[in-house]
């Protein structure tokens, strides 16, 4: 069975530890966590305390608790409800794509995906994870604990990216499946139908979910630095095709470049909160930056 540690080293939980994941919009969830809900109560007056956890708004910390006992305690003054965040993820053949010196679009995604597990939990909210291809191959609710985190990494770990992209069906599918609306953090590298892709993601977007893409490139697939005559074979159809690099590189970084901000502009007008990252970045450097963004967006 897969450990934790086969995806994040000492190190990188270090550099974790400090981070919080948060959505810009009202939660629902089913336990009690740091998160607003719409469930509220009667009134917005006092209701409640909890323990201070990082990121915590420093106004609701009751002083007077800390002046008799020193502990940080927060007020409550609406029900909070556990953050939902599901992590989807693209295996489809071309995300086992990777040059020589970076790992695959798909163990990037995988490092990722279990990064943010770890943060979600040790926040105490609750992480899913979906992994799908032309449909959904794996889905794993979204609930909270080391041992939940364990099967997710089991799940990533068994798992191979193949098959053909559909992404417009597996997500339908999918945005039918999660009843509460919470956090989804998309990750594919988009080579699939623009069209299907945001359908889909107008169906989390209509279910008031918060939503974030990520699109995984590797770096020699914006600059096709390849020489010499190349076949190229499509690593989810087999089809090939074989070019001179040198003669097609300024034609092809301009459509991929075109192919990019029309995704980008897609999502700034859906509200998407979009990202572009290469395989060549250090994925806890990503997060630590991304996060860190994120949560002064929040603010």
């Amino acid at each position: 069975m897969a450990s934790i540690s086969d995806f994040l080293s000492v190190e990188s939980l270090r550099k974790l530890e400090q981070l919080a994941v948060r959505s810009r919009y009202i939660t629902e969830g089913s336990m009690s966590g740091g998160h607003k809900s719409p469930l509220k109560g009667q009134s917005v007056e006092f209701a409640d305390r909890r323990a201070y956890t990082k990121g915590d708004n420093l106004r609701h910390l009751d002083w007077k608790v800390f002046g008799r006992t020193e502990r940080y305690v927060i007020r409550q003054y609406e029900e909070e409800t556990s953050l939902r965040v599901h992590v989807v993820l693209d295996a489809s053949g071309s995300m086992a794509y990777g040059s020589p010196e970076h790992p695959t679009k798909y163990q990037y995604a995988c490092r990722v995906a279990v990064a943010l597990g770890y943060i979600v939990g040790k926040q105490h909210d609750s992480i899913g994870l979906t992994v799908y291809d032309n449909e959904v191959r794996e889905m794993v609710p979204a609930r909270s604990g080391s041992r939940h985190l364990r099967l997710i990494v089991d799940r990533l770990a068994s798992h191979q990216p193949c098959n053909v992209t559909d992404t417009g069906k597996a997500l339908h599918a999918l945005a039918e499946m999660i009843s509460r609306r919470g956090l989804i953090v998309l990750m594919s590298d988009c080579f699939d139908d623009p069209d299907a892709l945001f359908n889909a993601i107008a169906h989390f977007k209509k279910k008031m979910h918060d939503v974030i893409l990520l699109q995984i490139l590797d770096p020699a697939e914006l600059d096709l630095s390849m020489s010499g005559i190349a076949e190229f074979i499509d690593m989810e159809t087999g089809e090939t095709l074989e070019i001179d690099p040198v003669t097609a590189r300024e034609a092809y970084k301009h459509e991929l470049q075109k192919a990019i901000d029309a995704i980008r502009e897609k999502c700034a007008v859906m509200n998407v909160d979009y990202r572009l990252v290469f395989t060549s970045e250090s994925f806890e450097d990503f997060i630590h930056q991304y996060l860190l963004e994120r949560r002064r967006m929040s603010l």
